[in-house]
């Protein structure tokens, strides 16, 4: 995430947050072609009667085109995280079953701010969380469980991908909101949205373990696991066996 002057050079934190935006960006552009050719499989499965193919998984989330807005994602270091989804995205698809979840978020978070660039900046954060997830969950095949480095067989549940959209967009809506504060603003009501979005991660905390072994491919896991604060996000690099040496 870019640093302010004002606030110095990028802490380790700002600078693991940083390496992780690229990892994501470095797995989407390797698998371009395979994302591209998969838009028809049925990869997800929540029943015998209920199945998502990889086409609306992966379909295109609305433009951003507020300026206002863009300034802001640009600001926070997340501009490639909505970019991309609008440059890859798949037109013409029926709109992703992960999409509802994304806009729960912004929804719940945004009760009562009414500065509309930061409105529309959250909620393009969020719908590309979504697509981000779509996306991954569409190549999950292609990739290996991210403890055992093993092959990666069988489905993953809507259920399951859609709890993984609520904390990657809990996460970086609580970063445009954080970002929002330190620089542009003191309003009572962007306080308590960024205090929502960081109870909502608090919440979410114990089940994440839990998550990340349903979602079991290593980019999901990536994907999620260093989306939101909690005490498991860095530990890889950290320890100094973070991800990306498997690609």
């Amino acid at each position: 995430m870019p640093a302010s002057p004002a606030y110095g050079p990028p802490t380790l934190y700002e600078s693991w947050e940083a390496l992780a935006d690229g990892l994501h960006v470095q797995r989407l552009a390797l698998h371009l072609p395979q994302l591209r050719s998969k838009t028809t499989a049925i990869i997800t499965a929540v029943g015998p009667a209920a199945e998502s193919t990889s086409g609306a998984l992966i379909a295109r989330p609305s433009a951003l085109s507020d300026p206002a807005a863009l300034t802001l994602v640009e600001a926070v270091g997340l501009s490639a995280w909505v970019n991309l989804p609008a440059e890859h995205g798949r037109v013409g698809a029926a709109a992703s079953p992960l999409v509802g979840i994304a806009e729960r978020v912004g929804t719940l978070l945004l009760d009562g701010v009414s500065d509309d660039a930061l409105r529309a900046a959250v909620r393009a954060v969020s719908a590309a969380s979504a697509w981000w997830v779509g996306a991954f969950a569409a190549i999950r095949h292609l990739g290996v469980h991210h403890a055992r480095l093993t092959p990666i067989d069988g489905t993953v549940s809507l259920d399951t991908l859609r709890a993984a959209v609520h904390v990657v967009a809990l996460g970086t809506a609580q970063r445009t909101l954080a970002h929002h504060l330190r620089h542009d603003s003191t309003e009572e009501p962007v306080r308590l949205a960024y205090c929502r979005a960081v109870t909502e991660g608090i919440a979410a905390e114990p089940g994440l373990p839990a998550l990340l072994e349903e979602l079991g491919e290593l980019r999901l896991v990536d994907l999620v696991c260093t989306s939101i604060p909690w005490r498991g996000r860095f530990t890889k690099y950290a320890g100094g066996t973070g991800a990306g040496q498997v690609e």
